[in-house]
């Protein structure tokens, strides 16, 4: 009865492929309770179509059948070794097979494309995730693509899907000037989305932090674009650095006002008096209670000071 049903499964996925190869990004494979490598599979695919349609809405009509877009998958093992891919890979990067197969897969992203994989693996994920990863082709031109990234259970090889045009030449010089001018394009748009984030923290310390997920509805994003673009300009998570400004927040008033320890914690947002401690000697490598208060500088006001970074 399972293989039976297995069988059904990969008929889906084939009806799946042929949909997204003639231009439908709206067909969805039901998912099971199979928790195997042709799950997974379901679910990158899946990823990869809504990914897809959200990309592409404002170029073309996902009901029609457009003739340049084509998928590409990339499997690689436990070492980061190029084990299997599809046949557009070798169009797409210029390289011949034998050129690809069983080479280091440092040898088609860049350093910090490999070290993001790494660390996502590493920290132990096994659901897809979008990653953004930055291919070099045999032209040595580097270019970013979104890929959906998964591990395949129970082995521990790693798969890659994402979509290109075909009618588009990778390893035109000409391509890689375009593409940055798009990179640049996107980049202004993701600055002031990021921008809107920064100044929300700012102005909400004294609250729990919204989840992920709630804060990309929030800004009309995915959470992928919202946590990347973030790391992007600042250079770390988005809840480290309203972390780190809420105890930056919470040193100056330790310093400048006669708010009690315990009082502050609850200002900036901590639950307990103990967490907030915790994270403060954590931070500055000092208990708050440590810290001088400057009493030659202190406001009896009952408002809070203002805070300036």
């Amino acid at each position: 009865m399972d293989g039976i049903y297995d069988q059904k499964r990969i008929v889906s996925v084939h009806q799946m492929l042929f949909d997204m190869a003639s231009g439908n990004f709206n067909t969805r494979i039901p998912q099971s309770k199979q928790d195997d490598e042709l799950e997974t599979i379901v679910v990158l695919i899946n990823m990869v179509a809504e990914e897809i349609k959200d990309s592409l809405s404002d170029f073309i009509n996902t009901h029609s059948t457009p003739e340049f877009i084509t998928s590409i998958s990339l499997v690689v093992n436990a070492y980061y070794f190029i084990t299997s891919f599809t046949l557009e890979l070798l169009l797409f990067l210029g390289y011949s097979e034998s050129e690809l197969l069983d080479q280091p897969l440092a040898t088609i992203i860049t350093p910090a494309s490999l070290e993001q994989i790494q660390s996502l693996f590493e920290s132990g994920v096994s659901k897809p995730t979008i990653l953004s990863i930055d291919f070099i082709n045999k032209a040595q031109l580097t270019f970013t693509v979104s890929c959906n990234v998964g591990q395949m259970l129970p082995r521990s090889e790693i798969i890659f899907i994402f979509a290109i045009s075909k009618n588009c030449d990778y390893n035109n010089p000409l391509f890689e000037e375009t593409h940055h001018k798009k990179q640049i394009k996107s980049r202004k748009v993701d600055a002031f989305l990021i921008q809107q984030l920064y100044d929300y923290i700012l102005a909400h310390l004294d609250s729990p932090l919204p989840s992920i997920q709630l804060l990309a509805r929030k800004f009309g994003t995915n959470e992928y674009k919202l946590k990347a673009g973030f790391r992007h300009f600042f250079k770390t998570s988005i809840y480290k650095f309203y972390n780190q400004e809420r105890l930056k927040k919470a040193y100056f008033m330790i310093q400048h006002t006669t708010k009690s320890l315990k009082n502050i914690s609850v200002m900036i947002g901590f639950t307990t008096y103990s967490n907030f401690s915790k994270s403060f000697k954590k931070h500055y490598g000092f208990s708050p209670f440590e810290v001088q208060r400057n009493q030659n500088n202190i406001t009896l006001s009952t408002e809070l000071p203002h805070y300036d970074r």
